[in-house]
């Protein structure tokens, strides 16, 4: 998800009929003053004001960061499409200004104008800051004995509360639902009635948010990478745990079958295992940086298997580079993953307002390891939402948006997309999602590796068909991995 999950309800009530009945649409909606930005020809940036707390629209307000690239064959526009590549951390601005033809087709680009919106807490919308690292090597987050819990605990309280010192109000409303209604007075700043929408893995989330509280504002929308946030926590983690030792045992059948993998006629899950368990003794040495722990090396593993079928070579010459002695491979994945400050911290403060970890002390995350434990004997339980999880513990921050069940209704017809073998998204998630978005379709993508969208030429042909017609796939429309 890192590459890719609100205020209550209740809370938001006072504002609810005011925004359901299309208010942000009203003369009174803020427009926006474009500027040319950007090295690569046809980015304009902007900014659009909005209350820092939906449920206070008269107090204190906080600029979102806007761009757009209009449609490259004006005479075939068909209107707006927003754009989001996930994460939470994702800089959708950023990508629409400098990388449009890495994250869309040629012919969305042509009928639709693209935005790309910061959501609030990410990038130039006002960038989450801590004052501490989000990930400490020193502290496991599979803590084997109270102790460790305990640490586990106190470190992510003292993470989060520099965060809110270092931020300020801005940390308690950067939920997902607060990202929703921003979404919807970006809408009514461009002047649409209604817009599509594209969201990857996070997007996901975000747009069936978006969906559930503003139907008749979508014209289209796809939802590639899917999570179903009515999920609970622990079946959100049993999950993904399953998903992520599948994706590693395609990856050693990769390799088998392979003469160019650099593990090719090994026994590459032991040779991994030997690996992790003397990083377990000793942490693997980097040359010219920090050493890499035994958690460290799962969870960049656990980042390649997303890139796969792309990056599974990367992933072996890494295995055999730290085999000998040096994990700079793996270090470099590290920096991207694990240490950088500006996504880390964006990452977490938006997943603890939208999850409740559903863990109450050391004897539920003991039960709880031993369950993915078991369902994942290689990966050890290594995924994103168990990050999620036990990072939340302790946060400072009570959840805003926990999960609750999803029922969307009253939207034009939604694609949601899932991947045979994702080890970020389980497949499962998106049958789950499809069947509690009223009207929806399911796209599915027999293949590897997180989302569909650009990496799948059949997937990006019935997505792009689906955004430009509004008409969903066939009914079991499954695309192959070729």
């Amino acid at each position: 998800m890192k590459r890719s999950i609100t205020a209550s309800l209740l809370t938001i009530a006072t504002v609810l009929p005011f925004l359901a009945a299309g208010g942000a649409a009203s003369a009174d909606a803020p427009s926006i003053s474009w500027r040319r930005c950007g090295e690569q020809a046809g980015a304009e940036c902007g900014t659009v004001e909005v209350p820092l707390d939906w449920s206070a629209p008269a107090g204190p307000r906080i600029e979102l960061s806007v761009v757009r690239r209009r449609a490259t064959g004006p005479g075939a526009r068909i209107g707006a499409l927003l754009y989001n590549p996930g994460g939470p951390g994702g800089q959708a601005a950023l990508v629409v200004r400098d990388h449009p033809s890495a994250i869309l087709s040629d012919e969305v680009r042509r009928r639709f104008d693209v935005v790309g919106v910061d959501p609030r807490g990410v990038g130039g919308s006002g960038a989450v800051r801590c004052g501490l690292p989000v990930h400490d090597p020193g502290v496991s987050q599979f803590p084997r004995t109270r102790a460790g819990y305990d640490r586990l605990v106190a470190r992510n309280r003292a993470v989060g509360e520099s965060c809110l010192a270092a931020t300020g109000p801005l940390l308690r409303h950067v939920d997902t639902v607060s990202v929703a209604r921003d979404l919807d007075a970006v809408r009514a700043a461009l002047g649409e009635e209604k817009v599509s929408f594209l969201g990857k893995s996070y997007g996901t989330i975000l747009g069936t948010e978006y969906a559930g509280l503003f139907p008749g504002r979508v014209r289209a929308m796809a939802l590639d990478g899917a999570v179903d946030h009515g999920m609970s926590s622990r079946r959100l983690v049993a999950d993904a745990s399953r998903a992520v030792e599948d994706s590693f045992e395609r990856f050693v059948a990769w390799c088998d079958r392979t003469p160019s993998c650099p593990l090719h006629g090994r026994d590459v899950a032991r040779v991994w295992d030997r690996l992790v368990a003397g990083a377990e003794r000793t942490p693997v040495p980097v040359k010219g940086g920090r050493p890499i722990t035994a958690e460290e090396l799962r969870y960049v593993a656990y980042t390649f298997l997303t890139l796969i079928p792309e990056y599974a070579g990367g992933l072996a010459a890494g295995i055999v580079q730290a085999e000998k002695g040096d994990a700079a491979i793996f270090a470099s994945m590290r920096a991207q993953a694990l240490d950088d400050p500006a996504s880390t911290a964006a990452y977490r403060s938006v997943m603890c307002l939208d999850l409740e970890p559903g863990i109450r002390g050391y004897r539920d995350l003991r039960a709880r390891l031993k369950r993915v434990r078991a369902l994942s004997p290689r990966l050890r339980g290594t995924s994103e939402f168990w990050d999620m999880t036990v990072g939340c513990l302790g946060w400072p921050v009570p959840p805003a948006n926990p999960q609750r069940r999803v029922d969307v209704r009253g939207t034009a017809p939604i694609l949601v997309v899932g991947t045979a073998h994702d080890p970020a998204t389980p497949l499962a998630w998106a049958r789950s999602l499809s069947s509690r978005i009223h009207g929806s379709g399911l796209l599915t993508y027999a293949g590897t590796g997180h989302t569909a969208y650009m990496r799948s030429d059949c997937a990006t042909e019935h997505i792009d068909r689906y955004l430009v017609t509004g008409r969903l796939p066939r009914a079991g429309t499954v695309c192959r991995a070729t």
